[in-house]
């Protein structure tokens, strides 16, 4: 038993030696071990995490035998013309004549719609015909004027004509106007002298020369006869009534 004391202290030395060893050789791990106690130090302080909650548990299905169809909805019927009046206080009489009112009034709508169609339809109408006859204006000026022009124009034919003839000899002149139409030789003889005309007639044949003087003497007529007709078509005179025949005696 002596020796056990002695022995402990060797126990001891070669223990802190073989710790001494583990320690240097655990040096590198020291920062390794130092993060991991870091990390576990963070979870410890955060809080615990909620547990997931559970699925509601399902309905439990009845059994098809169970379930009860929907009823049908019921169905609601308008109340009728008639009910509406006997609520309202109106006799049928009185609704029959509301109805007809309507009615009429529909009707009446409809004719002023139609009205108002056939105005637009008769403006537009009017519209067209006021245009038409502002250029039918327009063409008959340029008719008139034309007309005047063409009057002038024959005006000066005419005058040069008797000018032609004034200067020629009777018994020529004479033989030449013979076979004129009258179309031609009655306005140059109208519009010659007296004197030469009076030549002229002495040497043409006398049946000619009668024609001519007749054709001159009347050519008036037709103008005198179309401004009779055109005053008797502006003051139309009024008719005599005839006189009724008389019943025969009995």
């Amino acid at each position: 038993m002596s020796r056990l004391p002695r022995i402990l202290p060797l126990v001891g030395v070669a223990v802190g030696g073989v710790l001494a060893v583990k320690a240097l050789e655990e040096v590198d791990a020291f920062p390794k071990a130092m993060a991991t106690a870091r990390a576990f130090a963070q979870d410890a302080a955060r809080p615990a995490a909620k547990p997931a909650a559970k699925p509601a548990p399902k309905p439990a299905v009845a059994p098809q035998a169970a379930v009860k169809p929907a009823a049908a909805p019921t169905a609601v019927c308008a109340p009728s013309a008639l009910e509406l009046a006997k609520s309202a206080g109106l006799s049928p009489a009185e609704l029959q004549v509301l109805q007809s009112l309507g009615d009429r009034r529909t009707q009446l709508d409809q004719r002023e719609q139609d009205i108002d169609t056939q105005l637009k339809l008769l403006a537009a109408a009017e519209a067209k015909l006021d245009a038409r006859l502002k250029s039918l204006d327009g063409l008959k000026g340029e008719i008139k004027a034309l007309l005047g022009e063409a009057e002038t124009k024959q005006a000066a034919e005419v005058d040069r004509l008797v000018t032609v003839y004034s200067k020629m000899k009777p018994r020529d002149a004479a033989a030449v106007i013979a076979q004129l139409d009258d179309k031609v030789r009655i306005p140059v003889a109208a519009k010659m002298k007296e004197a030469a005309l009076a030549q002229v007639l002495a040497q043409m044949p006398p049946a000619e020369a009668k024609k001519l003087t007749e054709s001159l003497a009347r050519r008036y007529d037709a103008m005198r006869d179309l401004a009779a007709a055109a005053e008797a078509a502006a003051n139309p005179q009024p008719t005599a009534a005839k006189p009724a025949p008389a019943k025969p005696k009995a």
